[in-house]
């Protein structure tokens, strides 16, 4: 009986993994649609994250039934609304002050970051491999960024506005990592997908609404779309924000802030076969193919052995 359990166990915590591989796969193609919509049909960057963010608010209200009244009584729901407000700003003006490719390399700290702060204050165990698979996946990852971080275009002078911008990514990734471990504890405050979700977009539409108002930004693009804007838009909000959002917390309240969190590097991997289906863009370096070959292998024996996933390791605070 309790092999049967375990089989069952282990082939849940697969799928789980599974989908978790997926939305950091959606989440891979979001900078390629964003790019599109802000270069190729010049909407105007917070107006795209406000409609985009209101569109899937939208259908997940008018979809679902969350229940507003006790979602309200929460406390958790400040602390998550205010953490994706966090990471929403410091996210886009990171990018605005360091180079693109730093603020990256910052991020793939995220699952140290979660590793900390679940020892120091969430007491959550890791499952078994999680600091292997983010160890190796962290290093491909690398090894994939730094074919930029050596070009020229890339080279930052190491000026205040520089600094500003990592430390604004560090915030950003602080935040990151504090929203994924917050999903996770959502679960045993019983809230639903959608619930965690519908506050979610709340919080970043919020941001979206008021820069753009304060930026005064031109809405008159938006008149011009073509068909095949459109069809972009309606992926970039409903495939991206509407779908890789739902499969990323759902992700999370079942296996954890942890596993998922060492599964990001892929999202590196994912950046480079959507951009050379889309835009042509090819690997520059074998470092590049070498990384690509480090994250695949590593994610791929995580899943494989994902059947442990779901068991904590013995030392809860140890990576494994």
């Amino acid at each position: 009986m309790e092999t049967s359990s375990s089989s069952a166990a282990s082939s849940t915590a697969r799928r789980w993994l599974a989908a978790a591989l997926l939305a950091h796969t959606g989440w891979g193609a979001y900078p390629v649609l964003a790019r599109y919509l802000q270069t190729v049909s010049n909407l105007p960057s917070m107006s795209l994250l406000a409609t985009s963010m209101t569109a899937a608010a939208l259908f997940t209200a008018l979809t679902t039934r969350p229940r507003v009244r006790y979602l309200l009584r929460q406390p958790l729901m400040a602390a998550l609304v205010l953490v994706v407000m966090v990471r929403a700003v410091t996210n886009l003006l990171a990018a605005r002050f360091a180079p693109a490719v730093y603020v990256q390399l910052v991020t793939l700290g995220t699952p140290w970051v979660v590793a900390l702060l679940s020892r120091l204050f969430f007491r959550e165990p890791a499952p078994r491999y999680t600091g292997r698979t983010a160890l190796v996946g962290t290093v491909g990852a690398g090894l994939i960024l730094s074919a930029q971080v050596t070009s020229r275009a890339a080279t930052p002078t190491w000026d205040a506005r520089t600094l500003l911008g990592l430390g604004l990514a560090g915030v950003s990734t602080l935040s990151l990592a504090l929203y994924m471990l917050l999903v996770r504890r959502s679960r045993h405050h019983r809230w639903r997908g959608e619930e965690v979700f519908l506050v979610q977009s709340v919080g970043v539409l919020a941001v979206g609404w008021g820069a753009s108002l304060a930026l005064r930004e031109d809405w008159s693009p938006w008149l011009r779309l073509r068909w095949q804007d459109g069809l972009v838009f309606a992926a970039f909000a409903g495939l991206i924000l509407y779908g890789a959002n739902r499969l990323q917390i759902a992700a999370l309240q079942r296996v954890g802030a942890r596993a998922v969190s060492s599964l990001l590097p892929w999202r590196m991997v994912a950046v480079l076969v959507i951009g050379f289906v889309l835009l042509g863009e090819r690997l520059t370096a074998v470092r590049q193919g070498v990384g690509v070959a480090l994250v695949m292998a590593a994610l791929w024996w995580y899943l494989w052995k994902g059947g442990d996933a779901s068991s904590p390791s013995r030392a809860a605070g140890r990576l494994s």
